[in-house]
């Protein structure tokens, strides 16, 4: 922990360093960001701290719900935001970097919205971690000088983790990765709003059973359940229910991913 502190410390210098004005914070509902949240308001005042909330065709219902949840653990201001980015070509056609043209979209429109309401500088929650991973939109971020303060402090996402079970009483749910509905299926497949929902509601109805970390990938005229380990037992114990909600969704075919919970599966 106390070498987490000295990284904190250079988040807090580094926020220090922007100045008086006031700040946006890119917040997604996950932990990653509401971490950066939390320090910001802690160490400019709520006051000169906005969060911004964007929703899209590819955010989910627990995105919500993270968001509701965090804002009881912590008094800031909240800003939301609906963005349309499906119509996008290369969004809606899932090109494998699609992501740089989501994320490019969404902070344009943010960061517009942030120097109408006087704040001059955007911080996103990309964590040192996500440096490891196939994320093009990281350019995106780049490109539009957005700025990533943990990933500056080379802050990564397990000691968020650990700093949160530390410091707050948050449900293990809230301290699982949060990923976008376009990672839900392979590169060059076509998105609409329809599909995305779909997979978005078996998605929540796992959770709500208890089974997470989760994630619903798309197979032909079917589901692949990506779930740790420990959950199985869970999953087979509810198969009947499982089953009856999904057909109703339309889905023809239901599977487990033995090998478990895992990022990058189209890479």
């Amino acid at each position: 922990m106390e070498k987490l502190n000295i990284k904190i410390e250079r988040v807090k210098e580094r926020l220090k360093s922007l100045g008086k004005g006031k700040v946006a914070v890119a917040f997604s509902g996950g932990k990653d960001s509401f971490f950066l949240l939390k320090i910001a308001v802690e160490t400019v005042g709520k006051e000169n701290v906005s969060a911004f909330f964007v929703k899209t065709a590819f955010s989910t219902q627990n995105d919500e719900k993270r968001v509701r949840y965090f804002a009881n653990h912590l008094d800031f201001n909240l800003e939301r935001m609906n963005i349309d980015i499906i119509k996008n070509r290369e969004v809606k056609t899932n090109a494998r970097d699609r992501c740089y043209f989501c994320k490019r979209k969404i902070f344009e429109v943010l960061k517009a919205q942030a120097s109408r309401l006087g704040m001059d500088t955007v911080l996103d929650g990309t964590t040192y971690s996500d440096l490891d991973e196939y994320r093009p939109g990281l350019k995106a971020i780049e490109e539009l000088n957005i700025v990533s303060p943990l990933q500056e402090a080379k802050i990564t996402s397990a000691e968020v983790v650990s700093y949160l079970k530390e410091t707050l009483t948050i449900d293990d749910y809230y301290l699982t990765s949060s990923t976008c509905l376009a990672t839900r299926f392979p590169y060059n497949f076509t998105l609409d709003e329809k599909i995305l929902r779909t997979f978005d509601e078996i998605e929540a109805y796992f959770v709500r059973e208890g089974i997470y970390p989760v994630k619903i990938r798309f197979i032909e005229d079917g589901i692949r359940i990506e779930t740790s380990e420990n959950n199985f037992a869970r999953v087979f114990q509810i198969k009947g229910k499982i089953l009856q909600f999904c057909k109703k969704k339309g889905i023809k075919f239901i599977t487990i991913d033995i090998e478990g919970i895992k990022t990058g599966v189209w890479d």
